[in-house]
């Protein structure tokens, strides 16, 4: 009796993994990118344009959004924080939070708590000795052409002075000082569509 249960266990999962479906075609891809500029502010609200120092490239599909950036010629063995704005790259506005005033400390992205106040916060870039940094990430808090709420093109990527401790802005003990989170921007391009080669 025993070893027909088992037998009969075995022919009901065996069936269970044959499909003759096939997997499901992936979506289409939407590409944008951010030529990245050095910017100099005297008044910090308008910026003047200095020449390019980094590349970013943002690949959407199937809900996911695949960022990477790479800089170059900064400051050796630093690290900066990096927000997507609203506004321009020349007169910045607040940050970009999908539209809402809700923080995004405990939101959900790709199965992981966000732990950054804004949807449009993105992280720390480390730089190595040489003055060189790379950043990559993947979220589905953002798209990339769907003119909804998750949309980033015409944001701003800004990549500021200092580095943020993100984290320790989600935790409801943490104090708000006037003029502790100034950190000036120093680099920034805006999210367009990437052109299309070929059919």
């Amino acid at each position: 009796m025993k070893l027909t249960r088992i037998l009969l266990l075995l022919i009901l999962t065996s069936i269970g993994c044959k499909s003759d479906d096939p997997a499901p075609e992936p979506g289409p891809l939407v590409l944008a990118n951010a030529a990245i500029f050095w910017v100099d502010s005297e008044d910090g609200v308008t910026y003047e344009l200095g020449e390019q120092m980094g590349f970013a490239t943002f690949a959407y599909q199937d809900g996911i959004t695949t960022f990477e950036l790479t800089v170059n010629d900064m400051e050796p063995n630093t690290a900066h924080a990096m927000h997507l704005h609203m506004g321009t790259l020349e007169e910045p506005d607040r940050h970009w939070n999908q539209g809402k005033f809700v923080a995004f400390c405990e939101v959900e992205s790709m199965g992981r708590v966000w732990l950054k106040p804004f949807a449009g916060d993105v992280g720390n870039i480390q730089v190595d000795e040489n003055g060189n940094g790379e950043f990559e990430l993947q979220t589905d808090l953002w798209s990339v052409g769907t003119q909804n709420e998750t949309d980033i093109l015409g944001t701003v990527l800004f990549i500021h002075h200092k580095s943020q401790d993100f984290a320790n802005e989600c935790d409801p003990n943490h104090t708000h000082n006037p003029g502790s989170h100034t950190n000036a921007k120093i680099a920034g391009g805006t999210v367009t569509l990437a052109p299309t080669f070929g059919v």
